[in-house]
């Protein structure tokens, strides 16, 4: 089958120069790591699943590994599409992740034109089962949870023995993340299993890391490559010899210039003392709902927040300033999963490649959660400052299905300014650092217009260029403190590396809790459900009282694993009763009976609990609002 059987379009440079140089130095079946390095929107997904299928040869499978569950469930869908066309036997592809099982999708039956049948079995649906599939799309955690000292890693290791792993996003995590990866990556090189890693903006040193802890499994006491990646470009390294094969720079069909302008919003960007929201969430709205007045015509804005708290005020605050004929959308992480479902596939269907859904004026108010695998193109992205990699992949939201060699898309980076005429950081600086944030600062107002791809990998690469330790700024080497700790934190979780595996021992200590295993960094999550108290006692999972939780354990749970949340773990919750202690006939639920009920009282839009205000609402998502001013 040719490229266009497997995708239905003609390769574009760096698809077709995978297509002419892997067959050349690597062959099916042998242990190595593609590293592939483009921009956002250049069909990483494809050549990489190509490239994934050349390097396994036949009979070997394919997981693919991203940052979040949005994204995962987005490439879930595509994978399942090539699937269809590339597979010449029918094989299930599952989906795994912390919410997969209560996922509308992963039940469904998929047929193709070719006839194969990729839905997966009620066996395979099961908890912890879904790697096992031929073809898996997973979080990256079902990856990093198969190196850590937790009850089922062998499991994990086992069934992703026999498939090529590809990571996407692999420039998305933190070092503690990358430090589990790194020894994830050993592992997969002693089993011989290839790995294709993709990234839009991956430091070179990241690169190289990655590439020396995939050898260090497959071939260790070979030399690690030397090499600069080249940007955009892929890297092939032989798991064997260590030999590196690397492609020239290579010509992009969708070259771009970001047009960025840095503009300064007055106002603290801390919350007021009395609760209410930070100035500078009122003042990226304002500058918002200026913008969409002085275009006029079709016009589609992207808007970034650093916080959900943020998107959810600039949200509120644009529905009383803009016209009635500008649509305002709103996406992030809060949402119930069936709410998070409906407006994830609403804005790929008004933002994507199709445009006949398209609205004419529009406002997409986001988190970080655009940054990664949404296929979305707008006409203008306005971000609040964040680290050059990140306002990179924002920006590569704007005008991303326009052709042509001469695409300017417009980028506004709002920089939030104190009543000191200082960069006042505030509640991003515990997101980012501020090392970080003034290093972003300062690189874009000595650089001036970004060419994408060509200045990428230099912008990046010079963020953190020349940071020590020994340097006397106190806000480096507080980052660099931090780093440190994360990549300390994962070695006492971490099973050893393959090489000094003694027994079997050291694979099964489970000396360590799940909670103190965990795939990320000090991130501590729960579940929620939202319910709404009614004038007869009950509750219901709908606030208009229309679909009743049932006191006792039902056949059919997925109305309440639909509008299950998860969220971070924080004070205000430990007042609240679980989903057991709430109805006791609940406690034999193993999966539900720990679930945090959050009950509105009767005829009330807010719950007060522990001096924090919460509430649910289908369009903004999960509201929590702090009595003061948190620091």
């Amino acid at each position: 089958m040719t490229f266009r059987d497997w995708f239905d379009f003609d390769p574009n440079p760096m698809q077709a120069s995978l297509l002419d140089g892997l067959p050349r130095c690597a062959a099916p079946g042998a242990a190595g790591l593609l590293i592939i390095m483009s921009e956002t929107g250049s069909g990483k997904t494809e050549g990489g699943l190509w490239g994934a299928r050349w390097l396994g040869g036949p009979g070997i499978g394919v997981h693919v590994a991203l940052p979040t569950m949005a994204t995962t469930d987005a490439s879930h869908r595509r994978v399942e599409n090539w699937a269809g066309r590339a597979l010449a036997v029918a094989s299930p592809v599952t989906l795994a992740h912390s919410q997969a099982g209560w996922n509308r999708d992963t039940s469904r039956v998929l047929t193709h034109e070719s006839g194969l049948d990729t839905s997966p079995s009620g066996w395979l649906e099961e908890r912890g089962r879904a790697v096992l599939a031929g073809i898996s799309v997973s979080t990256i955690d079902q990856v990093l949870a198969a190196v850590l000292r937790v009850r089922h890693n062998a499991l994990r290791l086992g069934g992703l023995t026999r498939k090529v792993l590809l990571v996407d996003e692999c420039h998305a995590y933190d070092p503690y993340m990358q430090s589990l990866l790194r020894r994830a990556l050993a592992w997969w090189g002693a089993m011989r299993v290839p790995v294709v890693l993709m990234s839009a903006t991956v430091p070179a040193s990241v690169a190289r890391s990655l590439a020396a802890a995939y050898l260090s499994g497959s071939a260790p006491g070979a030399p690690v490559p030397e090499v600069e990646p080249v940007y955009p470009g892929w890297l092939y390294v032989d798991g064997t010899t260590g030999k590196p094969t690397q492609s020239g720079r290579i010509s992009t069909s969708r070259p771009r210039t970001l047009d960025v302008d840095l503009v300064e919003l007055h106002g603290s960007n801390k919350p007021r003392q009395d609760g209410g929201e930070p100035a500078a969430d009122e003042a990226r709205a304002r500058f918002v709902a200026g913008l969409m007045r002085e275009q006029g015509g079709d016009f589609c804005t992207l808007v970034v927040c650093n916080t959900v708290r943020s998107a959810q005020y600039t949200v509120t605050v644009l529905d009383r300033l803009l016209d009635q004929d500008v649509e305002v959308f709103l996406v992030h992480a809060r949402y119930r999963v069936l709410d998070r479902r409906g407006r994830t596939l609403r804005v790929e269907e008004a933002f994507g490649k199709r445009r006949d859904k398209r609205p004419r004026r529009a406002v997409l108010v986001s988190t970080q959660v655009c940054e990664q695998s949404l296929d979305l193109s707008l006409d203008h992205v306005v971000s609040d400052v964040a680290p050059i990699a990140q306002l990179i992949q924002r920006a590569g939201r704007g005008l991303r299905h326009h052709d042509g060699d001469d695409v300017r898309v417009p980028v506004t980076v709002l920089v939030p300014y104190g009543a000191d005429g200082e960069p006042d950081d505030g509640r991003w600086k515990s997101v980012y650092g501020r090392a970080l944030m003034r290093s972003t600062r300062e690189l874009l107002t000595a650089h001036g217009p970004i060419a994408v791809p060509g200045d990428v990998q230099t912008l990046v690469d010079a963020v953190c260029a020349g940071w020590d330790t020994d340097m006397p700024d106190r806000d480096i080497r507080a980052h660099l403190a931090g780093e440190q700790a994360m990549e300390n934190a994962a070695k006492p979780v971490m099973i050893p590396h393959p090489r000094d595996v003694v027994d079997l021992f050291d694979l099964t200590d489970l000396s360590t809790t799940e909670e103190q295993a965990a795939t990320r960094y000090n991130l501590d999550s729960v579940t929620v459900l939202p319910v709404w108290a009614q004038p007869d006692g009950g509750l219901s999972l709908e606030k208009d009282g229309s679909l009743t939780l049932p006191e006792r354990r039902h056949a059919d749970l997925r109305p309440i694993r639909e509008r299950l949340l998860s969220v971070r773990r924080e004070p205000w919750q430990r007042a609240l009763p679980t989903l057991a202690e709430r109805l006791p006939t609940w406690a034999a639920d193993r999966r539900l009976k720990d679930v945090i009920i959050i009950e509105h009282p009767c005829g009330q839009r807010e719950l007060s609990v522990g001096g924090f205000t919460v509430s649910y609402d289908s369009r903004l998502g999960l509201i929590v609002q702090a009595p003061v001013a948190q620091e």
